[in-house]
C-alpha cells in the first residue's frame, strides 16, 4: 500500500476539475488496490464525501505538512495549474507545494498538466527551477511539452500522456436529433465573442436546431449561459439548476455536436463520441483539439459567427464519419491517459517508471 497526496483546483465546484480528480483516484486504485489517498481541497468535507478519500484544507499549512510527511508521492494535478494567466498567486501556490513536498522528503510528480501560459520572466525562471527538481512530469498536450523545453526543463523524466478524464465511462445515451450542446464561460476580451456565438446560434435555430446551454462551472457559468440563451432566443435553453457531473455528461451525450470553451465539456464530449468544435481562451483548448483532430472555430479575440456556423453545419452533416475517426483517436488517448497512474504507482512504490 502506497500513500498519495493530490493537489489541484479541487473543492471549487468546477465539474471539469472534479472529473479529473475522480479519474485520478480511479486510476491509482486500479493500479494500486491499497492506495491511501489524501486530497488538498477548498471544501475538504465535500471532497471526502464525494470521492471517498481523505481530504484536508488546501490552505491549512499544518494539515498540509502532516499529510506530506506521511506520503510516498505528492501529485500536482491534473489540469492547467502551472500558469500565470489567471494570477501570480496560483502559480506560486502550486510551485510552493512542489517545493515543500520535496523538502519534506516526498517524491513529486506533475500529473497530466497543461503547462502555461507563463508570461512573466521571473515566473518562467521560478517554474524552471522548481520543475527541474521534480521526479517525473507528464503533460496532456504537445504545446505543454514544447513549453517545458522552452523553459529549459530537462532533468526530470517527461512524458506526453493525456487527460485522466478520458478514462471516465461514457453514458449509454442516444443523441437527440439536431440538438447542439454549448458550454461557454466569461473571459475578458475587447472582441464581443459572445455576440458572435449568439448570431451563429440564431442562424442554427432558424435551420431547425435546438441549442442547450450547459454551465460546466455552475457558479461561474450560469449567468453568461442564461444571457446567451436569451440572446439566441426561442430554440435555446439553459440548464438552470446545479447538476451532478454525470448529468452534465448526459446532457453532452444527448447532443449531436458539442461546441465549447470549457475544456472538460470538450473532453467529455469526446468520451461520448460527439463531434467537437472549440472556442479557445487558453492554449489547453487548442492542445486537446489537436490531439483528437477536431476543429477550433476561433478564439475569444477573433471568433466570427459565420465560421462558427459553417463548422457546426459541417460537423453535423459529417457526424457519422467524425464519430468513427474520433473513436479511433480515443482508443490511443485512453492508453496515454492510463500511463499517468502507471508512472505514479511505480514512483510511489520506490521504482523509476
Amino acid at each position: 500500500m502506497s500513500r498519495y497526496v493530490i493537489s489541484g483546483y479541487y473543492g471549487f465546484g468546477n465539474a471539469g476539475d472534479e472529473a479529473i480528480l475522480q479519474a485520478i483516484i480511479d486510476s491509482l486504485q486500479s493500479h494500486d488496490s491499497g492506495a491511501d489517498i489524501t486530497v488538498f481541497s477548498a471544501q475538504p468535507s465535500k471532497t471526502a464525501l464525494e470521492h471517498q478519500v481523505r481530504a484536508v484544507h488546501r490552505t491549512s499549512f499544518a494539515q498540509i505538512v502532516a499529510a506530506l510527511r506521511q506520503a510516498d508521492l505528492f501529485i500536482s494535478g491534473g489540469g492547467g495549474l502551472l500558469q500565470d494567466a489567471t494570477s501570480n498567486r496560483s502559480l506560486l501556490y502550486y510551485l510552493g507545494l512542489l517545493t515543500l513536498a520535496r523538502g519534506l522528503g516526498c517524491k513529486t510528480m506533475v500529473y497530466a498538466n497543461s503547462i502555461g501560459p507563463i508570461k512573466r520572466t521571473c515566473n518562467k525562471r521560478l517554474a524552471c527551477y522548481v520543475l527541474e527538481k521534480t521526479d517525473f512530469i507528464t503533460v496532456r498536450d504537445q504545446l505543454s511539452l514544447n513549453l517545458l523545453a522552452e523553459l529549459g526543463v530537462h532533468k526530470p523524466q517527461i512524458q506526453l500522456t493525456a487527460d485522466p478524464a478520458l478514462l471516465l465511462p461514457s453514458p449509454v445515451v442516444a443523441p437527440e436529433e439536431r440538438v447542439i450542446a454549448l458550454a461557454v464561460r466569461e473571459w475578458p476580451s475587447q472582441h464581443d465573442f459572445l455576440m458572435e456565438i449568439a448570431i451563429a446560434g440564431r442562424r442554427l435555430v432558424q435551420d431547425g436546431f435546438s441549442i442547450l446551454l450547459i454551465p460546466f462551472h455552475f457558479a461561474r457559468d450560469l449567468a453568461v449561459s442564461q444571457r446567451l440563451a436569451q440572446e439566441i432566443g426561442a430554440g435555446a435553453s439553459c440548464l438552470m439548476q446545479a447538476q451532478s457531473f454525470d448529468d452534465l455528461v448526459i446532457g453532452l451525450a444527448r447532443s449531436e455536436v458539442v461546441v465549447a470553451m470549457r475544456l472538460h465539456a470538450l473532453i467529455m464530449g469526446a468520451v461520448c463520441n460527439r463531434p467537437l468544435i472549440g472556442i479557445s481562451y487558453d492554449p489547453k483548448i487548442e492542445g486537446f483539439l489537436q490531439s483528437v483532430g477536431q476543429p477550433i472555430a476561433g478564439s475569444t479575440a477573433d471568433l466570427q459567427a459565420d465560421h462558427l456556423y459553417e463548422l457546426v453545419l459541417a460537423a453535423y452533416n459529417q457526424r457519422v464519419e467524425v464519430r468513427s475517426n474520433l473513436a479511433e483517436q480515443l482508443v490511443k488517448l485512453r492508453q496515454y491517459a492510463d500511463k499517468n497512474a502507471i508512472i505514479a504507482t511505480s514512483l510511489a512504490g520506490g521504482e523509476r517508471a
